[in-house]
C-alpha cells in the first residue's frame, strides 16, 4: 500500500510540474506612441497639431512616394485619445483568448518602442499577469520593432540583425528571448521579415539569419513566431528552402491532424494568405507542442467591409469580412492582421 501511495505521489508531483505554455503572435499594425523618436520617420503617428506646426514634418509627408501615404501622413491625428483607444481595442482581441486572460507569451510586430509596449500592459492588459517586456531597438527607418510580453521571466534577450547590404534597406532585427518556465528554457524568436515591397531575397536572408541563430541553442524548445511576409509561390522562398528543413510548421501540423482553420491571417486585394506563422525547431527536449491547439483567432467583431482600388486599372471592388485596421476618425478597428496562438506542454 505504501508503494502504491509513493507511485501516486510521484505521478501527481510530475503532473503538477507540467505547464501548458500558450504563445500568441499578432501584428498589431502601427502601435506608435505620440512622441517623435529621434532619427526615426514616425511622423505619420504624431498629433495633428504637432505636424501642422512643423514645416519639416509637412515637407517629409509631401515627399512620400504614394499620394495615399502623403495624405495619411499630413492628416492622421495620432492623439493620446487615439492611442489609448487603439490600445484598448488591441487588448480586447488579445483577451478573447483563454477566457479573458490572454496567452502567456505575446509576440507583437509593428511596435514602436518599449514605452508604448508598457502602455499596452498598463492600460489594456492590467491585472493579466504580464510582468516581463522585451524590445530592442533596430534599424527600421520608421522605427517599428518586434516586442515580446511574457507572464514568465525573460532571462535573456538579444537582437539578431539581418544583413541586407546590396539587397534592400535596413530592416528590423529578429528578437530572441529566453523564457524560464518551470525550470526549463523556452527560446522564442520574434520575427517581422521585410515586406512584399522588398525582393524575395531579402526575406531569404532573414530566414538564414534565423536558422543560424537557432542552430547554436541548447534550449528545451525553440520556436519562431511572427509576420514572415512570405507568399507561397515566391522564389527564392526562405520558409520552404531554409526554415522547413529544420523546423516544424505548426499550421501545417495542425492541418495534418484534421484541425480546421480560418482562411488566413492577412487579407490583401481579395486574397487571404498566412503571413503570420509559428515554427518549432525539430530538436525538442523537455516539451511537447500541442499542434491541435493552434488556431487563427478570428472573432466576428474584428471584421468589416473594405474597398479595394486596382492601382493599374482604377477599378474599385467592395468586399465584406475583412480584418479592420484602426481608424483615428472613428476610433474603431484593430489590425489588418489576425493573431495566431498555440499551446506547448512544458
Amino acid at each position: 500500500m505504501k508503494k502504491l501511495t509513493l507511485v501516486f505521489t510521484l505521478l501527481f508531483a510530475f503532473g503538477a510540474q507540467a505547464k501548458n505554455l500558450s504563445v500568441m503572435s499578432y501584428n498589431v499594425q502601427n502601435l506608435f506612441d505620440t512622441l517623435h523618436d529621434e532619427g526615426k520617420e514616425d511622423y505619420t503617428y504624431l498629433p495633428l497639431k504637432v505636424k501642422q506646426a512643423s514645416e519639416e514634418i509637412q515637407a517629409y509627408c509631401k515627399s512620400l512616394e504614394q499620394e495615399s501615404w502623403q495624405l495619411s501622413c499630413l492628416n492622421t491625428d495620432w492623439s493620446e485619445k487615439a492611442l489609448t483607444q487603439k490600445i484598448k481595442n488591441l487588448a480586447k482581441v488579445i483577451k478573447k483568448y483563454k477566457l479573458g486572460c490572454g496567452a502567456d507569451v505575446l509576440v507583437l510586430q509593428e511596435v514602436e518602442n518599449k514605452r508604448v509596449l508598457k502602455q499596452l500592459v498598463e492600460i489594456g492588459l492590467k491585472g493579466k499577469g504580464y510582468k516581463y517586456i522585451s524590445l530592442i531597438e533596430g534599424p527600421d527607418s520608421r522605427g517599428i520593432d518586434v516586442g515580446i510580453i511574457s507572464k514568465y521571466p525573460i532571462v535573456n534577450e538579444k537582437l539578431h540583425l539581418v544583413d541586407l547590404e546590396g539587397v534592400a534597406k535596413e530592416t528590423r532585427g529578429i528578437l530572441q528571448v529566453d523564457i524560464k518556465v518551470g525550470g526549463k528554457i523556452v527560446t522564442v524568436f520574434g520575427n517581422h521579415w521585410p515586406s512584399q515591397h522588398n525582393p524575395a531575397i531579402a526575406r531569404y536572408q532573414a530566414a538564414k539569419t534565423l536558422k543560424e541563430a537557432a542552430s547554436k541553442l541548447t534550449s528545451d524548445i525553440v520556436l519562431a513566431a511572427g509576420d514572415f511576409n512570405t507568399l507561397e509561390d515566391e522564389a527564392p522562398n526562405g520558409i520552404k528552402e531554409v526554415i522547413l528543413p529544420e523546423f516544424y510548421d505548426v499550421e501545417q501540423e495542425a492541418l495534418n491532424r484534421w484541425r480546421r482553420l480560418f482562411a488566413g491571417t492577412h487579407w490583401y486585394a481579395g486574397h487571404w494568405s498566412s503571413l503570420d506563422r509559428i515554427f518549432i525547431l525539430k530538436d525538442i527536449k523537455n516539451a511537447k507542442p500541442k499542434y491541435r491547439s493552434f488556431k487563427i483567432l478570428a472573432k466576428r467583431f474584428m471584421f468589416g467591409p473594405a474597398k479595394w482600388t486596382n492601382r493599374d486599372t482604377g477599378v474599385v471592388t467592395y468586399y465584406k469580412g475583412v480584418p479592420q485596421g484602426f481608424s483615428t476618425r472613428t476610433l474603431k478597428g484593430y489590425s489588418d492582421h489576425l493573431p495566431i496562438v498555440m499551446k506547448i506542454k512544458i
